[in-house]
Order: structure tokens, then sequence, then C-alpha cells
């Protein structure tokens, strides 16, 4: 007889890291002391301690002992021993004697070359590394080169790189009681950030394919649709142009023609199929690519969405900013005219768009962790903060996201997951 009692999952963080397969993960922090460095300690330890070896780099600086800017101590970070991890010379300090060096980086910051050695053992580090993304992505292919199974990349709200889909191949989002007084606001301002961080790709591969070469290009562009009788034009095979199509040749006009067809034809195919083969025609294309001369729509928005026209899109390969969104909605632009940024890090506001937005990049969001603990003396329960997070999230982004309190254990894993029959 099979037993109906219920048994709630128990779900851990690590497990969502983990079963993600991802070979990276930015912890992202809202604000200041919202437990990212915990929940990076939490991480490097528990993985560590499932035989895993991790790597550590921070998009800026984190470890310090006292808050670079606010004063208030904080929370040290410490690798487990085994662990590789990045930072500058001049952070070493009483650590380098923890370290094994293994490399050091040509480029110097503002605090030194950066170094990426082996803890020898576990003890207190700073870590401080590069903010530039693509500086930051070479970093942890090297972590990883050296070993390290997952990298860990501390991050901030105001260093977004770490976060970026060409960074890291996970984010978790840390958020607390010090971000703001109020419970409410603060789930709020949580979960806009989830629903940003939501975004997706057009669902049309044309568009998206069109997007990314303009972001690879690194100039804003629109997406103008082609007119269906230009569209046929262009759809035409390059077989057909170059080889007569299906037209069918007698073995004499086959064999006068083979000499000319070899030199000009540019598809690598027999002669006789080149003559007498029908050319497969491509599906027509809908869309195309229209680039502009600006590389930014940072105090460029007029100027900018003055160039729309009929498009259908616009493409933004940098920044996407607030007033940028606003413009664009409140300008007289095409039904359905949408905004395709890079990736969710690019864009820079908390209210709800007023137009379409699209990423040609997604991000994958495992889990949000929180701290009930503020720096300014007060806090919530554990399970009231879980709570409130998880149902303000669930209401703005249609998503049950993972939610943990790493310190007291509590969670929403069950809520999330379900229960399993025992």
């Amino acid at each position: 007889m099979i037993s109906s009692r219920k048994v709630v999952i128990s779900l851990d963080l690590v497990d969502l890291v983990l079963d993600s397969g991802a070979k990276s993960v930015a912890i992202v922090g809202t604000a200041k002391n919202v437990g990212k460095t915990v929940t990076m300690n939490y991480l490097s330890s528990r993985l560590t301690g499932r035989g895993l070896v991790v790597g550590l780099v921070s998009s800026g600086r984190d470890g310090e002992i006292t808050d670079a800017f606010t004063g208030e101590p904080k929370p040290s970070i410490v690798p487990p021993e085994g662990a590789w991890i990045a930072t500058a010379e001049g952070a070493l300090g009483e650590s380098a004697g923890f370290l094994e060096i293994a490399d050091i980086f040509d480029k110097a910051g503002l605090l030194g070359r950066l170094v990426i050695g082996r803890m020898r053992e576990s003890g207190p580090v700073e870590l401080v590394g590069p903010q530039n993304a693509k500086e930051l992505a070479r970093v942890v292919e090297r972590l990883r080169d050296l070993g390290a199974r997952v990298v860990l990349v501390d991050g901030a709200l105001d260093r977004v790189a770490a976060a970026s889909p060409g960074v890291t191949g996970a984010v978790v989002l840390s958020t607390g009681a010090s971000a703001h007084s109020d419970l409410t606001l603060v789930a709020k301002s949580t979960a806009s950030i989830v629903r940003l961080w939501s975004l997706k790709t057009p669902d049309d591969p044309e568009v998206l394919s069109l997007a990314r070469r303009a972001i690879d290009r690194g100039y804003v562009a629109f997406l103008d649709k082609i007119p269906r009788a230009d569209a046929a034009l262009l759809g035409g095979s390059r077989l057909a142009q170059y080889c007569g199509g299906p037209t069918r040749l007698s073995a004499r006009g086959r064999a006068s023609r083979r000499v000319e067809r070899q030199a000009e034809c540019p598809v690598e195919c027999p002669v006789e199929q080149q003559v007498e083969r029908p050319a497969r025609v491509p599906q027509k294309p809908r869309y195309s690519l229209r680039q502009t001369a600006f590389d930014t729509v940072l105090g460029r928005e007029e100027e900018v969405l003055s160039q729309a026209g009929e498009a259908s899109f616009v493409v933004v390969p940098g920044a996407v900013s607030e007033a940028f969104l606003t413009e664009a909605e409140g300008r007289d632009l095409p039904d359905g005219f949408s905004v395709i940024a890079k990736d969710p890090t690019a864009l820079f506001t908390r209210s709800e768009p007023g137009v379409p937005v699209y990423v040609a990049r997604e991000m994958r969001l495992l889990a949000i962790t929180v701290n009930p603990v503020s720096g300014g003396g007060f806090s919530y329960e554990p399970r009231e903060m879980v709570g409130a997070v998880s149902r303000e999230v669930c209401r703005v982004t249609g998503k049950k996201v993972p939610v943990f309190d790493v310190v007291s254990g509590e969670s929403n894993a069950g809520e999330v997951y379900g229960v399993a029959v025992g």
C-alpha cells in the first residue's frame, strides 16, 4: 500500500547551481550589505564540500573588512583551501601568504596587475577584478582553464558586467533589509529587477539573427520590413542566378556551357548539377538591416529615434536608458515598434517600459537570496521576508523563483518545486 504522506522537497541553493550545469555564476547584490558576500562564501564552501574546485573573482572590489563607502564592517570573502582566486597585486596584503601564484596578467589596474593563484589554506582575501565585461570573461575563462569547476563572480547592480550572459552562465540575485526599511518596497524593487532579467529574445529567428549582427557591429540599427515584391527578388537562389535554375539542356548544350559555369558558379557542386538541378529557393527575407552612424543612444535619444521611419525594431548595442524608452513611448512610431537590447544588463530602468523590449541574449536567473538583517539595526523574520519577495516576484513576472535565506535555512523551495509522495 502506497503511503499518502507528503514530504516537502528539500532543495539547497547548491543543488540549483549544480543542476543548472552552469560553469560560472554571478552573485549580484541589489544594494550594499544585502548578503552577497555571505551567499558567495556559502556557495564556495558547499561546492567545495561536494568535491568541486571553485574559482572566485570580483567585477570591481569586494572582501574588504570595512565598506569603502559607508565605513561599516563587512564579512570577509574566505575562499576554501584549494580554491582559485583572481585579485590585484595591491590587494593581496597578508593573504599573499595563503596563495600559490600561477599567473599574472600584464595589464595593470589601479591596484596593480591581476594575479591568479590557488589557496594553500583557507583565509580571508580581498577580491579586486576588472569591471569591463570582456576582461572579466577572460579572467573567468582562465580560472576555468586552471581547474575551477565552477567560477563564482561577485557583482553589484552598479557593476553589472558580472551578470552579463557573455561573462557568466547563470545569476543569483541577493537582496536584503538594508535595501529599504519597508519590506514591501524591498520586494517590489527585487521583482522589478527580476522582470527585466526575465526578458526574452524575439520569437522570429530572422529578427534575432539580424539583431545579433547589428550588436556585433557595435552600431545602433533599425530593422525594416521588406515589401513583399522586394522580398521575392531578394529571395532568389544564388544557384538559380548562376546555374540557370531548373532549365534542362541537351547533351551538346551541357557540354558547351560546362567551361562557362565552372568559372562562374560560386557553389561547389558538379557541373552537371549546376546546369540541370532545380534551384532550392530559400525562405524569402522579411526584414532588412539599416545601420545608423550611432554607437550609443545615450544623450542622443531624440536624434536616433528621429531616424526610425517605418522600422519595426531598433537594435541598441550598448546601454538602453530609461530616457530612451520614454522617448520611444512618446513618439508616433509604427504599431508594435520594439527595442532590442544586447542583454538585460544593458537596460537601466526600474519602471515598466512603455514599448516592447527584447534582448539578443537572455539571462538565466537561478535564485534569489535574502538577508533579513539590516546594518541599520532593524530586521525582518526570515520566513516573512522570503514569503514577501517570493509572492511579489510571482505577481509581477508570473514566475515562481526560488528564494533562500542561506543563514537561517528558510526558503520557498517547497512551494516552487511542489511536494513528493513518500
